[in-house]
């Protein structure tokens, strides 16, 4: 490999990947690339086209016209996109494009709804970005032209078509890039022909005082109010994930409303957190939990990607329709599911950029609910299987093909998820914490005793065939009760696809700061929130060497040995519980459960101040006879105990409590006062 093939490899997307991970298709095409580049250098000192020829001479604010192939050129071309004349008062700046063209590309693929693959073949302004040392390029570009602006990856770019429409790449997987546009209603057959890829990014005009926005900014509440301002900011959709040098320490607790979220894995300022269930509908409800207590003093963007109705529903009869900024995708008959996936990967990264303008230009905390992140894995298949159509498999690594983790697709994922951050004071002081949605498949009964045959898992991982091979040459029967007990996948569909959703959480939690998993068999058992302590954590302020800390000071002093509690009655299930001290441990934890018990939607929040005396009852002890006498989390006497409680906590012990509230902090003082309240209303 020559020396100036190496830097290109190094400048280029792929310089975190070894030389194996990069897909054989992808090298070849760089190496082809290069190749070309120094002949048709060494052959030709016009080889790129003068300025003249890619822009007009219009200034840098306007838009310029460009300049496609004879072939391809429309005799009235603008880069103005086509909307209906009723409409035009409402373009986004993200489909206004304002920049140069630094790449051509041509259609290779498209979605009914707006979803485009284009191939970018005019890539040579991307080699002389990734290999200024090879070449003296001064005279070669033009004059407005920089290195940061021809960078490899072109996600984010502004992208012009033959007939006027404008979208924008929501990811580059080179060489196509894929590009969610304005062409939701024009025929699939009439998306064809050449683009022109811009320099500059699109970009979504915030305004505080819209209620509901689409993917691209655009008001759905009153169409004539998206005019940009002065007062307005302007930021990138996909903007880039904050530097290490603008992000400061999380300290501080974005409060969640729910007890058992606040005390296992609770959620900091600048933050991610993924959401993790089986049962949407659930979710959601703890979410407008979560919105009852944050519209109050953070910035809520809510970013439905799908279900629009329901989110809609669910958020006027909590009562939060003025409190949050709601950012959805469409609802249309007949859309495609991939140009769904794309406009729903939009319209998160357009959430996550109204968040982060308020963050950054006035210093507010935002909260961005993503419901639900199902979508973005939806279009990471659906370009898989484009480049697959297009090149064959060896355009993309195995883990693409098996629906794995490759690391492409965590670059993908990642630059939404950690978009999180808590911005130091020369940055505006402000903070954006996402909290993503995931779910995952519901499991479907099986019976327990079908047998299984050693054909069924021939297409099941090495080690797992070694293991049936084992269970067989021992006559242990292959029941779907015997998989499970040991871990082995039941060859059914359904649990596959489980397998497969489960596998992808597991690639999600790898990028997060956290998750709080909401358990299908805890539910079934009454669990609420149905919360699984094993699977659920925070992983802010994990290690001594840190003073990162996403909990409340005040929450610290009173859940000392809960998850110990939780752990050890956990341990016990199947064993004997009768000695003394085992059936002390089942009596803790129950206590716990009991004073961390609150149904979504239906208990309300909680204060912190009521999160931390519910707390105190159960670790004090002050719990147990009613756990003896048979009051236990789930039963009506155990939610009438727990509301009567706090009601009279909060009238005898009112100082104490609203300085919890306050200060966020727990003091010897306003423990003693609470702790005397709770003895009085059990005495």
């Amino acid at each position: 490999m020559s020396l100036a093939f190496s830097r290109l490899l190094q400048r280029s997307k792929y310089s975190n990947l070894r030389l194996t991970e990069i897909p054989p298709f992808r090298l070849a095409c760089m190496n082809l690339r290069f190749s070309t580049f120094v002949s048709v250098l060494a052959t030709s000192s016009a080889w790129i086209p003068t300025s003249k020829t890619i822009v007009s001479t219009t200034t840098p604010c306007q838009s310029p016209s460009l300049s496609f192939p004879p072939s391809r050129r429309y005799s009235d071309f603008s880069l103005k996109s086509t909307v209906a004349p009723e409409a035009e008062e409402v373009t986004s700046p993200a489909l206004s494009p304002q920049g140069k063209p630094i790449a051509d590309g041509h259609v290779v693929s498209s979605f009914k709804g707006g979803f485009v693959a284009i191939r970018v073949d005019d890539d040579i302004a991307e080699i002389l970005a990734a290999t200024p040392e090879v070449v003296d390029t001064t005279n070669l570009l033009p004059k407005d032209s920089t290195k940061s602006s021809l960078g490899g990856d072109l996600m984010g770019r502004q992208v012009v078509f033959e007939n006027g429409h404008t979208g924008v790449v929501v990811t580059h997987r080179p060489p196509i890039a894929f590009v969610y546009t304005d062409m939701a209603d024009v025929p699939v057959a009439d998306i064809q022909g050449g683009v022109k890829v811009l320099d500059s990014l699109a970009k979504v005009d915030v305004d505080e005082s819209r209620k509901a926005v689409d993917c691209f900014g655009r008001s759905l509440l009153t169409p004539g109010d998206i005019t940009t301002s002065q007062k307005n900011i302007l930021r990138p959709i996909f903007a880039p994930i904050p530097k290490i040098s603008d992000i400061s320490l999380i300290n501080s607790p974005l409060l969640t409303g729910v007890t058992m979220f606040d005390a296992l894995a609770p959620i900091g300022k600048g933050q991610n957190m993924l959401l993790v269930g089986h049962d949407i509908k659930d979710m959601r409800q703890y979410v407008c939990d979560i919105l009852s207590v944050q519209a109050k003093q953070t910035k809520c963007i809510y970013a439905s990607t799908s279900d629009n109705k329901a989110v809609v529903k669910i958020l006027g009869d909590s009562g939060l329709s003025d409190d949050v900024v709601l950012v959805s995708s469409r609802e249309s008959a007949g859309i495609d599911q991939t140009s769904m996936a794309a406009e729903a990967t939009v319209t998160a990264a357009t959430a996550c950029a109204i968040a982060e303008a308020l963050a950054l230009e006035k210093g507010m905390d935002t909260l961005v609910i993503v419901d639900n992140i199902d979508q973005l894995k939806s279009l990471w298949d659906a370009t898989t299987r484009v480049l697959v159509d297009v090149f064959g498999v060896d355009a993309v690594v195995k883990g693409d093909r098996d629906g794995g983790a490759s690391s492409e697709m965590r670059a993908f994922f990642s630059s939404l998820i950690q978009r999180s951050a808590k911005y130091k004071e020369k940055k505006g002081g402000g903070s954006v914490t996402l909290l993503l949605l995931a779910t995952i498949p519901k499991m479907v009964k099986t019976d327990e005793e079908t047998v299984f045959s050693p054909d069924d898992f021939a297409e099941s991982p090495l080690k797992v065939r070694e293991r049936i091979d084992l269970l067989v040459k021992r006559n242990v029967p292959l029941t779907a009760a015997t998989l499970r007990k040991i871990q082995i996948p039941v060859p059914t569909v359904n649990e596959g696809t489980r397998r497969l959703a489960l596998q992808h959480i597991d690639d999600l939690i790898s990028m997060s700061d956290g998750q709080i998993w909401l358990d299908e068999e805890l539910e079934a058992k009454g669990r609420r929130p149905a919360m699984d302590f094993q699977r659920s954590v925070t992983r802010i302020g994990i290690g001594a060497d840190t003073e990162s800390r996403a909990d409340a000071p005040a929450m610290r002093g009173v859940v000392e040995g809960l998850r110990l509690d939780l752990s050890q009655a956990g341990d016990m299930g199947g064993t004997d519980s009768a000695s003394g001290a085992s059936k002390k441990q089942a009596r803790n934890a129950l206590a716990w459960l009991l004073a961390m018990h609150q149904p979504s939607g239906a208990s309300g929040a909680r204060s912190l101040s009521e999160s931390c005396a519910a707390l105190l009852a159960a670790s004090k002890g002050y719990l147990g006879d009613s756990i003896d006498n048979g009051v236990l989390a789930g039963t009506s006497e155990g939610e009438t105990l727990m509301s009567e409680l706090l009601e009279h906590v909060k009238t005898n012990a009112a100082e104490a409590m609203e300085a919890i509230d306050s200060t966020l902090d727990l003091t010897q003082d306003s423990r003693e006062a609470i702790q005397k309240a709770i003895q009085t209303f059990f005495s």
